[in-house]
């Protein structure tokens, strides 16, 4: 049966960042959505104990497989791979949250950082979009406000501090066949490539597919992280994997930053689902 597990540990530098938040929030008309109570299901607790084997792990050329019916034989799960970069598997219920809302939260908690707080109020710390005014402009729809836009963050993932930049893309750049999704029930996404802040590498493949349930949606994703490494530069995105060590993926990555990745995607979408539809009657596109 399954059942809520409270989440009680959080490292020292989230317990600090969990009180400047809550000062942050205060005078917010949303401040009420603030709640530091964090849970995960029981039902993920066996993925934590211990890496998942690699022969379940989804290739990222493969990613379209995640729009077929059914599930994976691993669907909440991490693991360390032969080269040193990492995988992870999660599938996050979100019971009474609808497509729509998904979408608008991925643009509306962007527009300034205290929203940003409500996901994960101990790790999330900032957020800052590269196009704001995106995030106003009329006639676009929810996802026409996110994707192909970066979002620059600043979070904790376990007790690590990362500035990173998330560049979100259409599905269909990363090999996934977006018209299947009405026929498979996918009623949002959230794809990107990661990559540190200031490095100007992206070296992580990030997917969120939310696909409809009886109650509400779930959200698999996949992150591949240490994956394909590029450099920008004026003259596009140059790979980088001839020259990227394992050591070097083993030291960004591995097994360590998966379990955390796993757990810190499991905490946040849990979390969101608990005020999101009421956030949404709120605060969304009807009361804009």
């Amino acid at each position: 049966m399954t059942q809520r597990c409270p989440v009680t540990y959080f490292p020292v530098p989230t317990q600090a960042q969990f009180a400047r938040n809550r000062e942050l929030i205060q005078g917010k008309p949303y401040a009420r959505f603030f709640n530091g109570d964090m849970w995960i299901s029981s039902d993920v607790l066996p993925a934590l104990s211990a890496p998942m084997d690699v022969r379940h792990v989804l290739p990222p050329e493969h990613a379209d497989a995640l729009v077929e019916k059914g599930y994976h034989a691993v669907e909440n799960g991490y693991c360390e791979l032969p080269n040193g970069s990492a995988y992870v598997a999660s599938k996050v219920a979100l019971p009474g949250v609808t497509g729509e809302m998904y979408s608008w939260w991925f643009w509306w908690h962007a527009v300034e950082s205290a929203r940003y707080t409500l996901w994960y109020p101990h790790n999330h710390v900032g957020v800052k979009p590269q196009t704001p005014e995106l995030l106003a402009r009329p006639g676009l729809t929810h996802a026409q406000r996110y994707i192909n836009t970066t979002h620059h963050v600043d979070e904790y993932i376990g007790p690590d501090f990362l500035r990173v930049a998330i560049r979100f893309v259409d599905p269909s750049e990363l090999g996934i066949d977006t018209s299947r999704f009405a026929q498979a029930g996918i009623v949002g996404h959230a794809c990107a490539r990661v990559g540190l802040l200031g490095s100007g590498v992206e070296a992580v493949t990030m997917i969120h597919l939310a696909r409809e349930t009886d109650d509400g949606i779930e959200q698999r994703s996949r992150y591949w992280i240490g994956h394909d490494p590029r450099l920008a530069t004026p003259l596009g995105r140059v790979p980088l994997e001839r020259i990227a060590s394992n050591k070097l993926r083993r030291k960004l990555a591995g097994a360590r930053v998966g379990y955390e990745q796993l757990l810190h995607d499991q905490i946040e979408f849990t979390h969101l689902a608990t005020f999101l539809p009421e956030l949404y009657a709120e605060f969304g596109p009807k009361h804009a």
